[in-house]
C-alpha cells in the first residue's frame, strides 16, 4: 500500500488534499459496507443522512450492512431512489464459528453479507429472523452451518477486524486464518470477497498487507471497504456518545474504547483513490460485487395467505357476494342505484389492485371477533369505503355522510389499503393471539415501532455521557419540556437561553457543556430502541421472516418485525391495525350489564341519534367519562359548538386537534357557525369543498380535495400529502410537498395572497390533521358513551371504572362526578365487595362482573333507606385501594368462591395476605361492616388494630384457630381523618370530598363553590376559588397557556394561566394538589373559565398531604 502515511499525523480526512486527484471520479466507487443509525447505539447518521452524503460524492451504489438488523433498509432504499443512487440491501452478521484448533465452544465473529437476488435477500433475511429468534435476547448469532443452507443469491465480504478472518490473522494464526477463508470459499465460492480497510491504524495496515496475499492465493477478489459508522466526520461526537451509552460509562471513563480519529465516515472517492494508489483493483472491484447486486425492494411484493373460497368463487366475486348481501342489510329498502353505483366502483378498484383476499382476511377476523362477543369497529381510511361498511367493518354509511374513497383507495394510490380496527382493549390480546394461530406465526407478525431520541432523553443522555448528574440531566430535559424547546440545545443559540443555563448552575465556559448542544443535536431522532407498534400486523402468504427479520416481542407470545409502519407502503405489503380502544371496552361492559339489571338489548349499531337529552347534556359540557369530548379544550369548546345533530359530533372530535389548532381554524369555525362571523373562501373554487364546514378546512380529506383542485395534484401527490399531514417526522416532507402545491397554485395563476392562506392552513395539517372519516367512526363512540352515561349512569360508572386505567380522569373524579348525577356509590366491603366494582340491584342481587364476565354474588338484605326500587347501586371493588396487586386479587378471589366472609376471623383464616395487605384493607375501610357493632366513627381504628393482632404471627400447623383480641378503647376518627385516610388509600372519599371540610373557612372569606360560580358567577368579575387540581395541561400548540381542572364538591372548573402568570409560580403549580386562586371569570356562550392571577396553596387541616398530585398530561 505505496500511500500509507503516519496514522499519527492522519487522525481527520478534511485534512488530506484531493486537489492533486484526476476529476471526477463520479461513479467509480461503491461503499459495501456501512452502519446507519439502526446499529443501535453504533451507527450515528440516518439512512437518509449516509445516501445524501453518498450522492454527493458521486458513489456508483451504497450498501447498507448493519448490525444483525434490516430495520432501516426501507428508507434507505426510498432516499436512495429519490437520490438516484444504486441501494445494495444487506447486512453485518454475527456468526458462530468454530475453534479450528480444536477447543471447545464457538468465535463470535462478524461477516458481511449482500443481496444479489431476490433468492439472495430472502436468504439474508432469514438469517437474520433465525439469529434472532433462537439467540439470547441481546446477543443475535447463527452457527457457521446455517449459512450453508442460505448462501445463494448472496455475496459475502469477511468483514471487518471483527471478521473470522481478521481477528485470526491478528492473532498471529495465520494458518488457521486460511483454514477459515477456505471453510468460506467452500460455502459462497467467487461470490466470497477478502475485505480491507485504512482507517489509518498501524494494526489494519499490517492486516491488510496479509489480506490482500490471502485473497490471491484463494483465488477470490478483494475489496475496498471504509466499515462506515457515520455520513461526515464531525458525526465522530455523536458516535462517541453512542458508543459510551453502549458501555455505560462516561466519554472521560471510555479510554481506548473509543475508536481514534474520524476516519470511519463516508469518504470521497479521489481520496479513496489516492490512499489506494497502486492497488487500484481494490476499489475498482467494489463495482463488480454492486452490480451484481442488482436486487431492489421493488422486487418484493409479497401476497396475503389465501382465503378458503366456497366452490365457484374467486375472491373477487366471493367477495362482491359478502358485500351485496351486506349492502341488503345495511340499508334495507333504502338500497339504491347511487349504493349500488359505489360498492361497483369500489370493487372495480379492489379488483384492479388485486386485493380482495386482504379485504375477505379483515371481515373473517372481524366476524370472529363479533362471535366471541367481542366489541369492535373499524375507523380511519377505510371508514371511507361502502365495501367496508357493507362487511360489517366499519360503522359510519360513508355514502351519506359524503365520505371520500380515494382517501382510502385512491386510481393511483402508490401503496396497498391498510384498515384500523378498534377492539374492546381488554379483549385484544384474545385476538392477536386468534390471528398468530390461525396464520401460523411464521405467516404472522406485529410491526415495530423504532422510539427515537426526543429533546428530553437527548438532554439526559447527553448530560450522562459528559459525566453531568443525573440531577443536572434532569435539569437540561425540564428545560426541553416546560420551554417547549424542539430540543434543549437550542437554549445555547439565544441569550435568554444561555441565561437559563447559567441560572441552573451550568457554566457555559466549561468544555463538556460546549458539547452538550452537538451531542443532543446529534442524537435527536435517531433510533434508541425498538418497541412494539400500537397495533399493525403483517400477514404474509411466504414465511415472513424470509421477507423482513422477526425477533421475539418484549411482550410475551408476540413477535415484531424489524419494520415499522411507514417501511410497509414502499414493498407493497398489507397491514391490519388491530388496536385496543377502553371506551368500547366500557361500551361493551355496559350493554352486558344492562341486559341483566334492565332487560335492555342495545345494539351499538342502533341507537337512537336524535336523544335531545344526550344533547343537552354536551351543550352544556357535562362530559366526565365521555369518548373524546372530556377534555378542558373540548368541554370549553362544547357550549359555543352546541352540537345538535350526529355531523356536528364530527366536527368536534376532529376541531380539537393539533392541526386545526395550529391552522388557527377552531375560532374562525366557531364564530362562522354562530353567525358572528361571515363565511367566505379562499377562492370561489374550494366552495364545494368547504362549505359544510363554513369555509374552514378541518378534515384531511379537504386538504386533498384543496390541492387537487387548487393546485392540479393527481391523487397520487394528494395522497403523499395525506401521508405527510400524519408523518411523525413530517417537517422536511411537508416543506417539500407545500412546494409542489405552490407551484402548482403559481401554474394556475392564482393570486399570492389566496396561496398564503391556503398553505398557512394546509401547513396545520403536519401536526396531525383529522381524517373526517376517521373522526366520523370515534363521533359514533362520542355518542354511544354520552347516550349510556347520560341514560345508565349506575351501569356506565361501573363499566369505566372496570375499564380503568384508561381516559382522562382518575377514578376518584369519575366517582364524584357520578355521584353529583344522582349515582349511588357504596363503599368497598370486603363482605360485600368483589374485586372488580360490581352493581347491586334493587332485589338484594349482586352483578359482580369480573374481567368483563357476568357472576351473580350472594342476595342481600336490602336496607330500604338506602335503595330505590327504580335505581341500582354501584359497589366499589377492592381494585380500588392502594398497594394490593394481583396477588391479592388471587387470593381473594379464591376465597370468595367458597362463599362470603362471615367475620375478621373468617376472613383472615382463609387469605393469605401479608400484613401489608391487611393494613391497606382496614385503612381504607373495607372491614368496617365486619365491626358493626361499633359506632361507625370507631369502627375503622378498631379494625385496623384487630387485623394486625390476628395477622403478627403465622400460626403453627396444629395452633388452634385465631381468636381476635379483647375490645380495646380506641379514639373516634373525625371525618377529616376519614375523608383524608379513604384518599390515601383508594382516590376518593363517600365521607365527604376534602373541599367540603375547607368549607366553613373558605366561604367566610370570600372563596365561592364552583357550582355558584357556574350558576350566578358574572364576566369579568373577580372571583376566589379552591379545589383540587385533578388536571395539569401544557398544551405545545397553547403558546406557553397552561390549564388546570379544579374540582369542590359541587363540580369542575377550568383555570387558564397565562405565560407571564405561570414563570414566577411554575413550582407551586406543578407540586401542590389543592390550590386557592384568584382571578377574572370568563363566560362565554355557555363556557366558563377563569384566567388565574394569584395563587396559593392551601392545606385542608388533617396534619398531612393526602390529596394524589396529577402530572401534566
Amino acid at each position: 500500500m505505496t500511500d500509507h502515511t503516519d496514522p499519527s499525523t492522519a487522525t481527520n480526512v478534511d485534512t488530506e488534499s484531493t486537489e492533486s486527484i484526476p476529476n471526477p471520479y463520479a461513479g467509480q466507487y461503491a461503499e459495501l459496507h456501512c452502519h446507519s443509525a439502526f446499529s443501535l447505539l453504533d451507527g450515528a447518521s440516518l439512512p437518509e443522512q449516509l445516501v445524501t452524503r453518498a450522492a454527493s460524492f458521486g458513489y456508483q451504489a451504497l450498501a447498507l450492512t448493519d448490525h444483525d438488523e434490516m430495520g432501516g433498509i426501507v428508507q434507505f432504499g426510498v432516499a436512495a431512489r429519490e437520490r438516484q443512487l444504486n441501494a445494495i440491501l444487506g447486512v453485518e452478521l454475527t456468526v458462530r464459528m468454530p475453534h479450528l484448533d480444536g477447543q471447545r465452544g464457538d468465535r463470535r465473529t462478524q461477516l458481511v453479507l449482500l443481496a444479489e437476488t431476490r433468492e439472495g435477500y430472502r436468504n439474508i433475511s432469514t438469517l437474520v429472523t433465525r439469529a434472532r429468534m433462537d439467540s439470547e435476547r441481546g446477543r443475535p448469532s447463527v452457527p457457521l452451518a446455517m449459512l450453508r443452507q442460505h448462501a445463494a443469491g448472496v455475496t459475502a465480504l469477511t468483514g471487518g477486524p471483527r471478521g473470522w478472518v481478521p481477528q485470526l490473522l491478528a492473532e498471529g494464526r495465520q494458518y488457521e486464518a486460511f483454514e477459515a477463508a477456505q471453510e468460506l470459499h467452500a460455502i459462497f465460492g467467487q461470490h466470497l470477497a477478502i475485505e480491507c480497510w485504512d482507517h489509518r491504524l498501524p494494526e489494519e495496515r499490517v492486516l491488510v498487507e496479509q489480506l490482500i496475499p490471502l485473497a490471491k492465493w484463494l483465488g477470490v477478489p478483494w475489496v475496498v471497504t471504509n466499515n462506515v459508522y457515520y455520513a461526515e466526520p464531525k458525526d465522530r461526537a455523536v458516535h462517541d456518545a453512542l458508543s459510551a451509552l453502549r458501555h455505560q460509562r462516561t466519554l472521560d471513563e471510555m479510554g481506548t474504547r473509543l475508536r481514534p480519529n474520524a476516519e470511519w465516515a463516508l469518504k470521497d472517492p479521489r481520496l479513496i483513490y489516492q490512499r489506494w494508489r497502486g492497488l487500484e483493483e481494490g476499489v475498482r472491484a467494489t463495482l463488480d460485487i454492486a452490480k451484481r447486486c442488482a436486487f431492489r425492494l421493488a422486487g418484493l411484493k409479497p401476497a396475503m395467505p389465501p382465503f378458503p373460497l366456497p366452490d365457484g368463487f374467486t375472491a373477487d366475486t366471493y367477495l362482491e357476494e359478502i358485500v351485496l348481501t351486506g349492502a341488503r342489510e345495511r340499508w334495507g329498502d333504502r338500497f339504491s342505484d347511487v349504493h349500488r353505483q359505489q360498492i361497483a366502483h369500489e370493487l372495480a378498484a379492489i379488483r384492479r389492485r388485486d386485493c380482495a383476499t386482504f379485504f375477505l382476511t379483515v371481515w373473517r377476523i372481524v366476524r370472529h371477533a363479533r362471535s366471541e362477543g367481542i366489541l369492535c369497529q373499524g375507523r380511519g381510511s377505510a371508514a371511507s369505503s361502502a365495501v367496508c361498511y357493507c362487511l360489517g367493518v366499519t360503522p359510519v354509511d360513508p355514502i351519506y355522510f359524503g365520505l371520500l374513497f380515494e382517501r382510502f383507495l385512491g386510481d393511483d394510490a402508490t401503496e396497498e389499503p391498510d384498515i384500523d380496527i378498534d377492539f374492546a382493549h381488554r379483549d385484544r390480546e384474545r385476538i392477536l393471539q386468534h390471528v398468530y394461530k390461525h396464520f401460523g406465526r411464521e405467516h404472522a407478525a406485529m410491526v415495530c415501532e423504532q422510539i427515537t431520541w426526543g429533546g428530553r432523553s437527548a438532554a439526559r443522555d447527553a448530560a450522562r455521557v459528559l459525566g453531568f448528574s443525573p440531577q443536572q440531566g434532569d435539569i437540561l430535559a425540564d428545560f426541553s419540556d416546560r420551554h417547549g424547546a424542539h430540543t434543549t440545545a437550542d437554549l445555547f443559540e439565544t441569550a435568554e437561553g444561555q441565561q437559563r443555563l447559567t441560572a441552573a448552575g451550568f457554566d457555559l465556559t466549561d468544555p463538556r457543556v460546549q458539547q452538550l448542544a452537538p451531542v443532543m443535536n446529534g442524537l435527536h431522532e435517531l433510533p434508541r430502541h425498538r418497541s412494539i407498534h400500537v397495533g399493525g400486523f403483517v400477514l404474509s402468504d411466504e414465511p415472513l421472516g424470509s421477507l423482513v427479520p422477526i425477533e421475539p416481542a418484549s411482550m410475551a407470545d408476540r413477535t415484531v418485525i424489524q419494520w415499522e409502519k411507514d417501511d410497509l407502503g414502499p414493498v407493497g405489503m398489507y397491514k391490519i391495525d388491530l388496536l385496543g380502544l377502553g371506551m368500547l371496552t366500557v361500551v361493551q361492559d355496559c350493554l352486558r350489564y344492562l341486559r341483566h339489571t334492565k332487560n335492555t338489548h342495545i345494539d351499538m349499531a342502533h341507537f337512537n341519534m336524535d336523544d335531545k337529552d344526550v344533547y343537552d347534556t354536551m351543550c352544556r359540557a357535562d362530559t366526565v367519562g365521555v369518548f373524546q369530548i372530556e377534555s378542558r379544550a373540548q368541554m370549553s369548546t362544547l357550549p359555543r359548538l352546541k352540537p345538535r345533530c350526529f355531523y356536528d359530533l364530527v366536527v368536534e372530535v376532529a376541531l380539537i386537534r393539533p392541526g386545526p389548532l395550529q391552522g388557527q381554524m377552531v375560532h374562525p369555525y366557531l364564530r362562522r357557525r354562530a353567525k358572528e362571523e361571515a363565511v367566505d373562501y379562499p377562492h370561489p373554487d374550494v366552495k364545494p369543498i368547504l362549505e359544510r364546514t363554513f369555509g374552514v378546512p378541518i378534515f384531511q380529506e379537504q386538504a386533498m380535495q384543496v390541492a387537487i383542485k387548487m393546485a392540479d395534484f393527481t391523487q397520487a401527490q394528494a395522497d403523499e400529502l395525506r401521508k405527510t399531514m400524519g408523518h411523525k417526522r413530517s417537517k422536511v416532507r411537508m416543506k417539500k410537498v407545500e412546494r409542489q402545491l405552490r407551484d402548482g397554485m403559481e401554474k394556475k395563476k392564482i393570486d399570492p395572497k389566496v396561496i398564503e392562506r391556503i398553505c398557512h392552513q394546509i401547513n396545520g395539517f403536519a401536526a396531525f390533521g383529522f381524517p373526517e372519516s376517521h373522526a366520523a367512526s370515534f363521533a359514533l363512540i362520542v355518542y354511544a358513551t354520552a347516550y349510556l352515561r347520560y341514560h345508565y349512569a349506575p351501569e356506565y360508572l361501573c363499566a369505566i371504572l372496570n375499564a380503568q386505567p384508561m381516559g382522562f380522569y382518575a377514578p376518584g373524579t369519575l366517582i364524584e362526578d357520578a355521584k353529583r348525577h344522582g349515582v349511588e356509590v357504596r363503599p368497598v366491603d370486603l363482605m360485600r365487595s368483589g374485586w372488580d366494582h360490581s352493581l347491586e340491584l334493587p332485589d338484594g342481587r349482586t352483578l359482580m362482573p369480573n374481567d368483563g364476565t357476568i357472576l351473580w354474588g350472594p342476595r342481600h338484605t336490602i336496607d330500604a333507606t338506602q335503595t330505590s326500587a327504580e335505581h341500582v347501586a354501584v359497589r366499589l371493588g377492592v381494585r380500588l385501594i392502594r398497594n394490593l396487586g394481583s396477588k391479592a386479587r388471587k387470593v381473594l378471589e379464591a376465597a370468595l368462591a367458597d362463599g362470603p366472609f362471615r367475620s375478621i376471623e373468617d376472613a383472615v383464616s382463609r387469605v393469605t395476605l401479608d400484613a401489608r395487605g391487611w393494613r391497606a384493607l382496614a385503612e381504607a375501610g373495607a372491614l368496617d361492616s365486619m365491626f358493626a357493632h361499633e359506632p361507625p366513627e370507631r369502627r375503622r381504628r378498631v379494625a385496623l388494630w384487630e387485623v394486625l393482632a390476628l395477622t403478627k404471627e403465622p400460626p403453627l400447623p396444629l395452633a388452634p384457630p385465631r381468636r381476635a383480641p379483647p375490645p380495646t378503647s380506641l379514639a373516634a376518627c373525625t371525618p377529616v381523618e376519614l375523608t383524608a385516610a379513604d384518599y390515601r388509600m383508594t382516590g376518593v372519599s363517600l365521607v365527604g370530598h376534602p373541599m367540603k371540610h375547607a368549607r366553613p373557612v373558605l366561604e367566610p372569606n370570600g372563596v365561592r363553590t364552583i357550582q355558584d360560580i357556574q350558576q350566578h358567577g358574572k364576566d369579568g368579575e373577580t372571583v376566589a376559588i379552591a379545589g383540587v387540581v385533578i388536571c395539569r395541561q401544557r398544551p405545545p400548540t397553547a403558546k406557553g397557556f397552561v390549564f388546570l381542572t379544579l374540582e369542590d364538591e359541587t363540580g369542575m372548573l377550568n383555570i387558564i394561566i397565562t405565560p407571564k402568570r405561570f414563570a414566577p409560580n411554575a413550582e407551586l403549580i406543578a407540586r401542590e394538589s389543592v390550590l386557592l386562586i384568584r382571578g377574572i371569570l370568563q363566560v362565554q356562550s355557555g363556557a366558563v373559565n377563569i384566567r388565574a392571577d394569584k395563587f396559593r396553596a392551601l392545606q385542608l387541616g388533617s396534619g398531612e398531604d393526602y390529596v394524589p398530585r396529577h402530572d401534566y398530561h
